[in-house]
C-alpha cells in the first residue's frame, strides 16, 4: 500500500518536476566566456627562457642578473641589467637580449592575432625617447620561428619609461605567438650614471593592463577560498572583481573590491584580499525531493520541516543563479579551482590577471 502511495506521488508530480528540473538548468548555465591573458610564469622557468648579455674582448658592459626570473611564478621577482659605464662601450655584439615563452593553461598553444605582445619592465634612468626608439626592439616567435620583430613608435608606453615605474612595453601583434623577446642596445645606457634596468615578465593580452599585477595566490582553507594578490602600479582603476572557474574557461564572479588608488593612480606596492565561503551545495537536492514528498507528510512539523528544506532549496538555486553553487559542485568533481582577477577601469574597460589554481 505504502508503494502505491508513493507511485501515485510522483506520477501527480511530474509538472513539478519539470519545473523545478528546469529551473535548475537554468542555474546551471549561468555563466560567461571571457578572452585570456597570458604571462610566462611558469613554476620551473628552465628552459623556457634565454638570456644573452654583450660581448668581446674590450666589452665592460653592466652585468646581467637572474634571468631566470623572467620566467618564474613569482611575477614580482625581475631580471636585472646594473653596473656603472664610465666611458664609451667597444663591444663585439652590444646587444643584450630577454627572451620567455608564455604559460598556456588548458590546451590553448599561441596568443591570437590583435593580442599585445610586449615585457613589463622598470628603468631608473633613461635618455632621450628617440634614443630609446632606435634601440629598443620586441619579437615574437611561434614554435621557435621568428614572426614579427618591432622597434620605434611602434612599440607602445616608451615615453613612460622616464617616470621610474612599472611599464608594459609592447606592440599589437598582426601574427599569433607564443614567445616574446625584448632586445636592448647596450648604446641606450647613459654613461657615469648608475643603471638599474629591471625586465619582470613577458606577456601576450587582449588589453595591456592598467594596472600591473604582481602575485596573484589562492588557497581553499577552512571552508572558505581565500585570494591575495597586488598590484606595482595602477591608472585611472576602479575595481577587481574576483572570479573562479572549473575549468579555466568558463568564469563566474564571486566578488568586488575597490582598488585602494587614489583616484585610481598608484606607483607604489597595493596589496588586496578577497575571502568567501566555499562548500558543496547540496541543499537543491534535498529541496527537490521535499517538494516531491511533501503531501505523503501528515505531521504538521515534519510538513513545517520539509518546508525549511524546500526554502533552503531555493536560496541554494538564488546563489547558484549567480554561478557560484554550480562552480562548486564542478570544481568538487575535478578537485581544481581556477581563479583569476579581473580589473575595470573608470571608463568601463576590463582586463585580466594571470590564473592561478587554488591550493588546498
Amino acid at each position: 500500500m505504502q508503494h502505491l502511495k508513493l507511485e501515485q506521488l510522483f506520477k501527480g508530480s511530474n509538472s513539478k518536476l519539470f519545473v523545478v528540473t528546469l529551473l535548475c538548468f537554468t542555474c546551471l548555465f549561468s555563466t560567461r566566456l571571457n578572452a585570456q591573458s597570458y604571462t610566462s610564469n611558469f613554476t620551473d622557468p628552465t628552459g623556457n627562457f634565454s638570456a644573452t648579455s654583450p660581448s668581446g674582448a674590450s666589452c665592460v658592459a653592466p652585468t646581467l642578473n637572474d634571468a631566470a626570473n623572467v620566467a618564474d611564478a613569482d611575477l614580482n621577482n625581475y631580471l636585472s641589467i646594473s653596473g656603472l659605464i664610465n666611458s664609451p662601450l667597444t663591444c663585439t655584439d652590444a646587444l643584450y637580449s630577454i627572451r620567455s615563452k608564455l604559460n598556456f593553461p588548458n590546451g590553448t598553444t599561441f596568443a591570437p592575432v590583435g593580442y599585445a605582445a610586449g615585457f613589463r619592465v622598470q628603468f631608473s634612468s633613461v635618455l632621450s625617447l628617440s634614443l630609446l626608439q632606435s634601440n629598443i626592439t620586441l619579437r615574437t616567435y611561434l614554435a621557435g620561428v621568428p614572426r614579427e620583430t618591432v622597434n620605434g613608435a611602434t612599440i607602445l608606453n616608451l615615453s613612460l619609461l622616464s617616470g621610474g615605474a612599472i611599464v608594459p612595453l609592447y606592440f599589437n601583434a598582426t601574427q599569433t605567438f607564443d614567445e616574446v623577446e625584448l632586445i636592448i642596445n647596450s648604446a641606450v645606457l647613459p654613461l657615469n650614471v648608475g643603471v638599474d634596468y629591471r625586465v619582470y615578465s613577458a606577456f601576450g593580452s587582449i588589453d595591456v593592463l592598467p594596472v600591473s599585477f604582481g602575485n596573484v595566490i589562492a588557497k581553499i582553507q577552512s571552508g572558505n577560498l581565500s585570494v591575495d594578490w597586488n598590484t606595482q602600479s595602477e591608472d585611472n582603476n576602479d575595481k577587481f572583481i574576483v572570479q573562479a572557474s572549473s575549468n579555466g574557461k568558463t568564469w563566474t564572479d564571486l566578488g568586488t573590491v575597490v582598488s585602494k588608488a587614489a583616484n585610481g593612480k598608484s606607483s607604489v606596492d597595493l596589496k588586496y584580499n578577497f575571502t568567501t565561503p566555499w562548500t558543496g551545495t547540496l541543499m537543491a537536492g534535498f529541496g527537490l525531493l521535499g517538494l516531491l514528498l511533501m503531501p505523503a507528510f501528515r505531521n504538521r512539523w515534519l510538513k513545517a520541516a520539509m518546508v525549511l528544506v524546500v526554502v533552503a532549496m531555493f536560496a541554494a538555486c538564488a546563489k547558484e543563479k549567480d554561478g557560484i553553487g554550480n562552480l562548486e559542485r564542478e570544481s568538487a568533481g575535478t578537485n581544481t579551482v581556477y581563479v583569476r582577477v579581473a580589473q575595470v577601469d573608470k571608463d568601463g574597460k576590463t582586463s585580466y590577471s594571470q590564473i592561478v589554481v587554488a591550493k588546498r
